[in-house]
């Protein structure tokens, strides 16, 4: 009885129907129904398990998704794996990731009303907050786009002093990354670590968060309609403790990359030490800025 994703958001601005009626949404307007985002489509966890978006200013189901776990990320971390290892993105002339980058910028610039609707839905924060912030999100694709195309991961020759010696650096993509996002900002966060990665060649598993996670999972399919391989973007919600620990304990990760509280990005680090695997781990964590009210 579920609508698609992509039309239900596309429908989204005509659930709310006039307080005056009496009625909160129409009625002819089901609740949107996501399932994780692997190898280019929609796809149940495997476990069945789902969740739900409430908005924080109703209580109201806003929609659901499912749930992934450990199982589902083990699938999504092999499944990016060997679309890195098949070459089809990894080995492709940074321009040409950077037009597949450019096509989903402007598809995104075009459904920002679509995104900009959802995003208040399940974070609660102010509309008029997220068509000034999401309107910049289609430029950072655009930014790294074009960084790769002009210079970003070329080799270059340092200079040695000996005249009998030559120093190549080559910039090379990793392979799959890890990236585990926070519910304040869903998609511009998400969107700033995925198009740098994306754009360097790399594969991305991204765990959303489970508070906000249906825009993130958006992005995927319209990635997927700019050109991007199934397999390079996949989007796995699920609770930090079963999803987010067993990203983090990947050994086929090369990179894991977290936006959120610090006691977490600690646990995200024991974690990753205790899989016995040195890995790349970037941390964006709890601000600290204080703030005075009266």
């Amino acid at each position: 009885d579920f609508v698609s994703p992509a039309q239900a958001m596309a429908l989204a601005h005509l659930r709310r129907v006039p307080k005056r009626h009496g009625l909160r949404y129409a009625a002819s307007v089901k609740i949107p129904h996501f399932g994780l985002w692997l190898n280019g489509k929609w796809a149940e966890a495997q476990s069945g398990q789902t969740g739900d978006v409430l908005n924080p200013a109703t209580g109201e189901k806003e929609a659901t998704f499912a749930m992934g776990d450990a199982a589902d990320i083990d699938e999504a971390v092999k499944s990016a794996d060997q679309s890195f290892r098949s070459g089809e993105w990894s080995e492709l002339n940074p321009r040409a990731r950077g037009r597949v980058l450019n096509r989903a910028a402007e598809l995104l610039r075009n459904a920002l009303p679509e995104f900009v609707d959802m995003e208040t839905r399940q974070t609660g924060r102010c509309l008029r907050e997220y068509k000034a912030q999401l309107g910049r999100v289609p430029e950072w694709f655009e930014y790294h786009a074009s960084y790769a195309a002009a210079k970003g991961f070329e080799g270059r020759l340092p200079s040695l002093t000996e005249a009998d010696h030559i120093n190549m650096v080559w910039r090379v993509p990793l392979g799959v990354c890890g990236l585990i996002t926070p519910w304040n900002h869903p998609v511009l966060i998400a969107a700033k670590k995925i198009s740098v990665a994306l754009a360097a060649g790399n594969s991305v598993v991204v765990k959303p968060p489970l508070e906000a996670p249906v825009t993130v999972l958006r992005l995927g399919e319209i990635l997927s309609m700019a050109g991007l391989p199934p397999g390079t973007l996949q989007v796995v919600p699920g609770a930090g403790q079963t999803a987010g620990d067993a990203l983090a304990r990947h050994p086929m990760v090369e990179k894991l990359d977290f936006t959120g509280g610090t006691a977490t990005g600690l646990q995200i680090q024991r974690s990753m030490a205790e899989a016995g695997r040195v890995r790349a781990y970037s941390a964006e964590l709890g601000g600290n800025a204080p703030i005075l009210v009266f």
